[in-house]
């Protein structure tokens, strides 16, 4: 898959502000505190529900990680030579931007001390190779929104493995295997680890058996070439939305007792990657002209999205530390969104024109 499609740029942005605004209304609650109440009909709404679902860019993340990668190696052979090139970009791909950030952070530690806490030479070494939220250490990153690079980086690994079976037995009974292994990972972990609360134990429940789902759902959709007319593709848009408000209120109607080992916390995390990978197969279909998606300014997002990601959290957590209290009121909380923004989007641009773009394209030139 060597198109450009312009949505799927959009996606990124889109997902990566979505992760944005989840972890501003998180430590910044004043402002959705205030704005997201809505009586209606006798009923209670709840306008910010979308950004308290912000955490679900990470997942769309992964859809999009299992169709755009995947798309590139299906048709591939896989000799010894295509695996080390791929494997060589995307560690490229990963690590530089992470190291530049590691040094950068510490250096404002030494300013901000409390940014991140002391790390011992292992765990800073841990830090470095990414092997954080891993057994058998469990390593804590230092960048709270790194957790997720780990299980990005074992996708890149067994990627080749999920292509030889689907070769082996078809993309369908691949998926469901990828599926079925999701499912029972994270049926296990709840058998075993016993806990009246299960968020202690999700670095567990989210490592690669537990979200390979989402890395198969993107995979499978570019097995797909559904001829749809214009109707036909706007009803599949509409099953697509429409079935993920339906699991976020199933998600929220179990809320209560869903991190005590529901049922639901082995199941709901495989049925958003569907309904995720379904979103994703309409955004890309040939219906779609990406009026919205694919603009200029989402798409440039969407370039940037790594910077994004991981230069936001860190940023809100420094405001958060500089001046503590006074983002307390609906204003301030506004205002701490508005400047955490203007100070990350220029950090993510650094990033990708000065680090992610140049070391990619100097391996490409390499690799001609």
């Amino acid at each position: 898959m060597t198109t450009f499609i312009p949505t799927l740029h959009g996606l990124r942005g889109v997902a990566a502000l979505a992760v944005l605004l989840f972890h501003w209304n998180a430590l910044f609650p004043a402002f959705g505190g205030w704005a997201s109440p809505l009586e209606l009909a006798g009923t209670k709404w709840n306008l910010f529900m979308q950004i308290n679902f912000g955490w679900l860019g990470v997942p769309l993340f992964f859809v999009l990680s299992g169709f755009l990668l995947g798309g590139q190696l299906k048709d591939k052979e896989l000799t010894r030579g295509t695996l080390l090139h791929f494997w060589r970009r995307r560690i490229l791909r990963i690590y530089p931007a992470v190291w530049a950030q590691l040094a950068i952070l510490a250096l404002i530690a030494y300013w901000l001390p409390s940014l991140f806490p002391p790390l011992s030479t292992f765990e800073l070494t841990q830090n470095l190779l990414l092997w954080i939220n891993m057994p058998p250490w469990m390593t804590s990153p230092i960048n709270g929104v790194w957790w997720t690079l780990p299980i990005e980086l074992s996708f890149y690994a067994v990627l080749p493995l999920i292509i030889l079976l689907q070769r082996k037995c078809g993309w369908i009974k691949a998926t469901f295997i990828c599926f079925s292994l999701a499912i029972l990972w994270r049926y296990t972990i709840i058998q075993t680890l016993p806990t009246d609360n299960y968020t202690q134990h999700l670095p567990l429940l989210d490592m690669l058996p537990g979200s390979i789902s989402s890395f198969a759902a993107g995979f499978a959709i570019t097995f797909l070439n559904i001829r749809w007319s214009k109707l036909q593709w706007r009803l599949a848009c509409l099953a697509a939305v429409v079935l993920f408000l339906a699991l976020e209120y199933w998600l929220l109607a179990f809320i209560d007792v869903y991190w005590s080992g529901h049922w639901l916390l082995v199941i709901w995390n495989p049925l958003i990657a569907l309904s995720l990978a379904l979103m994703v197969y309409c955004a890309t279909h040939q219906q779609c002209h990406g009026a919205v998606l694919g603009s200029r300014p989402l798409v440039w997002l969407g370039e940037v999205s790594f910077g994004i990601y991981l230069w936001h959290f860190p940023v809100q957590k420094a405001l958060n530390l500089i001046a503590p209290g006074y983002w307390d009121t609906p204003t301030t909380s506004a205002l701490a969104l508005c400047v955490s923004t203007l100070i990350t989007l220029p950090l993510a641009a650094l990033s990708y024109y000065f680090i992610e773009k140049p070391i990619m394209g100097w391996r490409k030139t390499r690799a001609a």
